[in-house]
């Protein structure tokens, strides 16, 4: 458990240090659903369930920062077998600019925290490749449609999942 304080703590000064023009724009919720894939592939498809912070622009207009927070479960027919908390340091790039439907790529570095059904925790580090896009429905709501590719373990090539999600924003 000590393995995962000392890179949130380096995580949280670097990212203060570089919020000159940020401003918290969007506080939302998501879920959908999750596809282990590779070795996680006997596992059932999940549901999963998240919330996400758009902390604004970071070093130029189409950069946005959110941080987030998601959960899901690896089940097999016999039942639970983990959960799995991820905390994520998420890069969104919109590529054509922040407009009423605004797409996106981006990537982050991800924490990843497992509790198994037998009693064992683990922690690992892992990363996210993401596409989709915003679409402005009034002036403070936000839907967010997004893919998601989720390398669970860096250390461990073969623990991935595809997510498909759907969330709502509010904007500040």
């Amino acid at each position: 458990m000590k393995r995962i304080y000392i890179p949130l703590l380096v995580l949280s000064l670097l990212f203060s240090f570089a919020y000159n023009k940020a401003d918290a724009a969007i506080v939302g919720i998501k879920g959908g659903l999750t596809m282990p894939t590779d070795n996680l592939k006997d596992y059932d498809n999940t549901f999963d369930l998240g919330i996400w912070f758009d902390m604004g622009k970071v070093f130029f207009d189409n950069l946005n920062f959110r941080p987030g927070l998601d959960y899901f479960q690896l089940d097999r027919n016999e039942g639970k077998h983990a959960d799995i908390w991820g905390i994520h340091f998420d890069w969104y790039w919109f590529f054509m600019g922040k407009k009423n439907i605004a797409p996106f790529i981006g990537f982050g570095p991800s924490l990843n925290y497992y509790n198994f059904k037998h009693g064992k925790n683990d922690s690992d580090a892992g990363v996210d490749l993401f596409f989709g896009a915003d679409f402005k429905i009034s002036g403070t709501l936000t839907l967010l449609a997004e893919g998601r590719f989720k390398l669970l373990d860096i250390a461990s090539l073969g623990e991935s999942a595809f997510q498909l999600n759907v969330g709502v924003g509010y904007n500040f």
